[in-house]
């Protein structure tokens, strides 16, 4: 029988400069507080961090999750994250349609 899962070690960065915000990053930063908290992911850490000027995909979130490469998701909404949470850290699988090669 398979016990409950530990919480990975995982860091989201959210891209939060006025770009970002002006196209929905507070609800997704909203959406992955909840979603992580709600999951009692503890050692998951959300950062938010300035732009790095690629504004037209904001909102940006890079995702760290221990073992697996980082990626940066681009156009993030509150729907995509709950999807990151349960996809990539959750279950490790990144969600390559969503993501920016090579930023």
């Amino acid at each position: 029988m398979e016990g409950p899962r530990e919480s990975p070690n995982a860091q989201v960065v959210l891209r939060y400069g006025i770009c970002s915000i002006a196209v929905g990053a507070k609800d997704v930063l909203t959406a992955f507080q909840k979603e992580i908290e709600d999951k009692n992911l503890n050692n998951v850490r959300i950062k938010t961090t300035g732009c790095i000027g690629l504004c037209s995909m904001e909102p940006l979130v890079d995702v760290h999750v221990e073992g697996l490469p980082n990626v940066t998701y681009h156009h993030v909404t509150p729907e995509m994250a709950r999807g990151i949470v349960f996809h990539h850290i959750q279950n490790r699988t990144i969600i390559n349609e969503w993501v920016i090669p090579n930023v």
